[in-house]
């Protein structure tokens, strides 16, 4: 586009602002500007833009000069791509591109920084590591209540209005026809102008496409877009005292005439005095809480609950001038009604009071350091992180502690409240939308200093970080296997290593990585060989399923049975272990051996008998059980295998008198895990049966004997970790007996009793497994004695989906010393209809394997199959 040139001589630098404007910006403005910038010698601003919703690579953007000061990484804004807007990230601020048109950004959205520092270099880490885009990493920064949701109010134009009049829906003058979707939505603006998205939502099978189409057509407007979360705070009403709303009032006679108005200012009086006797600690966290107002005030839904009728009162006080009401911010506490129990620090034994002491040197050099805490079950790793994480944070640094399962972070979030009562923020998935919301803010404003959670609380925005521990660090549950496909654990490594915190890896049967770890000298071991407990690691008896026959059901052989009426008539507590939910596995047609399969999936449907329903755990297909066998006709279907559904019914009929609990997916929806938790640990449920969930870290006290129906049943699956996962469950399932005052005991059933997972764990011998173990990885090269990808392909069509598996490893093929196994026909093949392959790329060597992964990935981007989804997995967790 040509320009006269402005009168007065500009620098070349004003020259690149004005030639880089908006193409629908007038010219004169654009001198204008570019003048303006020269004059004022502000300096030119460039930053990358990661956009949300778009898989590209970051994109540079130039901040005009009015936005140079809000423009800032971690903040979003929007801006113009092609003929669209997006919003996306500001990550960094970048060197001017070199003979490239660079576009203006259009505006700020946040109005001060969303995401840390500290966060965004995660985020670019993990994207680059495990191989992902990076708005998917992104997106792990925050909860998705803080997304932004465009709104657009959308209006009818007089064409679009005679469109809609005309009986054929044909316009004359364009020759063009309306299809129902844009028929429809015509017909919601016909009232008036409408948000987009609602209008949208009225017409489900519209799209944004189709009011791009219309507003071309001009048979709409659609407004210039504006931006707000998705989840807003919440707020509730609060009373507080005018200025001098008391003076002038005599209360003495105020309770004569009108005591229910003395009741109240008597409320806030009294709610005053309390706060002048907090100590300081505690003041210092009301004033964050509340921000600091000037009067702290009561709720009015306070006053509700002793006095219904305070609504009126509250009303006639404030048309005196005596009260004033206002709107604030109301917490969505995860924890509210949890009773917080006291927790004083114990009293360390020797083995403890030294890892404290090592720890806390560590924190004290304010460098990265990492240390694996091999800890026996009920050795106190706990307190020895609370001790460590009261020192980071009396030293005004935060810390963040990662839990496996949501279903210990209420159990271990109560234990740090109590300890740490200026505030833990808890984030895990099973929070709702607004619960999320105000925890992240809460870390986000600086009002608390310790997370707890489950994975994704690695990403929390904790400023001066100096502690993050990994509970647990061995749990598979710490493998996010959706999306961005990253470990906890790994991860948390690199986020100590970025922030220079010292990183605990936690756990009484460590992964084998974490191990070799160790051995290298990456991590440094510190052990905890006894229980904090007065009683020992408990015995663990092997009961040979090849020679003691179970009962009629299949669930219990004699000495188990005889173990758990010991324990009932002692008046003590029993878990029993078998990692199946449902009633049975599969059922099936005796007369001709038919398993009802998920038409779906290559799996079985799991009998589930409180529901009456036949489930697929893969795609959650449901039927109704039959009584004739589909493929031939007979009368003869029948429940097969053992689930923990079946194990409760056994146990009722078996045991009569006695309290039975079940604790596995099934029964811990809603508020019915906590219930059944709390029952258990209040000595109200005698025996307890349940999935893995029971083997997580639970503190049972009354707890003394543990049955495991089915020792080896992790044995038999395909993985290479299968003796690893069965050494690991076995051995925390037992840690459950014996944590109180009585010697535990522990039965496993079992058909390999020789097999070296299970000899190791009846001995306690987490060193004897380690060495065998680790002698068989050798031989085959696999974790930790080298490194896979495992890339898995599936797809509607089989064909394709062979085609780009055989596609990828011939991409992946040439890499130097890498070597691709398969590719071949996942173990499940079929999910949701969708066919599935895998490939692994095995290398004892990372670089090696990361650059096949890259060249898969590039077979990806470069010859993208039509109907294949390709998923690059580094580190896998899962091999199913």
């Amino acid at each position: 586009m040509k320009r006269d040139e402005p009168d007065n001589k500009r620098s070349p630098k004003a020259d690149h602002i004005a030639d880089h404007v908006a193409d629908d910006v007038a010219d004169d403005v654009a001198d204008d500007i570019a003048d303006d910038v020269a004059d004022a010698g502000v300096p030119e601003r460039y930053v990358a833009v990661s956009l949300v919703k778009q898989t590209l690579g970051p994109l540079t953007y130039r901040v005009p000069p009015g936005l140079i000061d809000s423009a800032v990484p971690g903040v979003r804004v929007e801006v113009p791509l092609a003929r669209a807007r997006a919003v996306g990230y500001v990550l960094r601020y970048e060197d001017p591109p070199d003979d490239q048109e660079v576009r203006d950004i259009n505006d700020v959205l946040d109005p001060e920084p969303l995401l840390t520092g500290d966060q965004l270099k995660l985020a670019e880490f993990a994207a680059r590591y495990y191989l992902s885009p990076l708005p998917e990493a992104l997106r792990l920064t925050h909860p998705a209540g803080l997304d932004m949701v465009e709104h657009r109010q959308v209006a009818l134009t007089d064409e679009g209005r005679l469109a809609l009049e005309r009986a054929d829906g044909i316009l004359a003058v364009q020759g063009l026809e309306l299809d129902p979707e844009e028929q429809e939505l015509l017909g919601g603006l016909v009232a008036g102008a409408v948000d987009a998205v609602r209008l949208l939502k009225k017409v489900r099978q519209a799209r944004h496409g189709h009011l791009t189409a219309l507003t071309r057509r001009g048979l709409i407007t659609q407004t210039a877009p504006s931006y707000e979360p998705r989840v807003r705070h919440a707020t509730e009403p609060w009373v507080r005292l005018a200025t001098g709303g008391l003076d002038g009032v005599d209360l003495v006679a105020l309770r004569k005439r009108a005591p229910r108005q003395a009741q109240v200012l008597e409320a806030r009086a009294a709610a005053a005095a309390a706060a002048a006797k907090r100590s300081d600690h505690q003041e210092r966290q009301e004033r964050q809480e509340r921000q600091e107002r000037q009067d702290e005030g009561l709720p009015v839904a306070q006053l509700r609950a002793s006095d219904p009728g305070v609504r009126q009162r509250i009303n006639t006080l404030k048309k005196q001038g005596i009260l004033l009401e206002e709107s604030r911010e109301r917490r969505r506490d995860p924890m509210a009604g949890v009773a917080i129990k006291p927790h004083p620090p114990p009293q360390l034994n020797l083995d403890q009071a030294q890892a404290v002491a090592v720890l806390g040197a560590a924190l004290r050099e304010e460098s990265f350091h990492a240390f694996l805490l091999h800890g026996v079950t009920s050795s106190g790793k706990t307190e020895v992180y609370l001790q460590v994480i009261r020192e980071a944070i009396d030293a005004g640094r935060g810390a963040i502690v990662l839990v496996p399962e949501i279903s210990l972070t209420p159990q271990l979030a109560g234990r740090f409240r109590a300890r740490f009562p200026e505030g833990v923020a808890v984030l895990h998935s099973g929070l709702n939308d607004g619960q999320r919301h105000d925890e992240w803010r809460r870390v986000r404003r600086g009002e608390v200093q310790l997370v707890v959670g489950a994975r994704s609380a690695l990403f929390a925005p904790v400023e001066r970080l100096g502690v993050v521990v990994v509970d647990e660090e061995h749990d598979t549950s710490f493998k996010q296997e959706e999306g961005l496909r990253y470990n906890a654990r790994d991860l948390a490594l690199v986020r100590g290593q970025q922030a220079g915190a010292l990183v605990v890896l936690g756990s009484a049967t460590p992964s084998l990585e974490s191990s070799r770890n160790a051995e290298r000298k990456k991590l440094i071991r510190l052990s905890l060989p006894k229980r904090a407990t007065p009683q020992p690691l408990p015995d663990i008896e092997i009961v040979d399923l090849k020679t003691y026959r179970t009962d009629a059901e299949g669930v219990l052989t004699a000495p188990l049975a005889e173990a758990i009426t010991e324990t009932l008539i002692a008046g003590h507590q029993t878990i029993l272990f078998l990692n199946r939910r449902g009633f049975a596995p599969f059922v099936l047609c005796v007369a001709c051996g038919e398993p009802m399969r998920c038409p779906d999936c290559s799996v079985s449907l799991t009998l589930h008998k409180g529901s009456n329903l036949l489930v697929c755990h893969y795609c959650g297909h449901q039927i109704r059980p039959v009584q004739h066998c589909p493929k031939c006709g007979a009368e003869n279907m029948q429940a097969m295998g053992l689930g923990t559904e079946r194990v409760e019914e056994t146990l009722r009929a078996r045991f009569p008198g006695a309290r039975i609990g079940r604790l596995d997916r099934d029964t811990a929806r809603g508020g019915r895990l906590h219930r059944i938790l709390d029952a258990t640990a209040a000595g109200e449920i005698d025996i307890l049966v349940g999935t893995q969930m029971v083997t997580k870290g639970h503190d049972f006290p009354g707890v003394t004997l543990v049955g495991v129906i089915h020792g080896d049943h992790a044995l038999h699956m395909p993985d290479f970790r299968a003796s690893e996962r069965t050494f690991q469950l076995l051995s925390q399932v037992a840690g459950r007996a014996g944590r109180g005052g009585e010697p535990g005991r522990v039965l496993v059933q079992t058909f390999n009793p020789d097999h070296h997972a299970i000899v190791c764990a009846q001995a306690h011998d987490y060193e004897g497994f380690y060495r065998e173990e680790m002698r068989f990885r050798r031989e085959l090269g696999y974790p930790p004695e080298g490194h896979l990808v495992a890339v898995r392909l599936e797809g509607m069509e089989p064909e394709a989906v062979i085609a780009a598996a055989e596609g990828v490893a011939r991409a992946c093929v040439t890499t130097k010393n890498v070597v691709v196994l398969g590719p071949a026909e996942a173990p499940i093949a079929r999910i949701r209809g969708r066919t599935r392959w895998q490939l692994l790329l095995k290398s004892p060597h990372r670089a090696d394997v990361q650059r096949a992964a890259l060249a898969a990935r590039a077979f990806k981007r470069a010859s993208p199959p039509a109907g294949v989804r390709i998923i690059i997995d580094v580190d896998p967790q899962s091999m199913l």
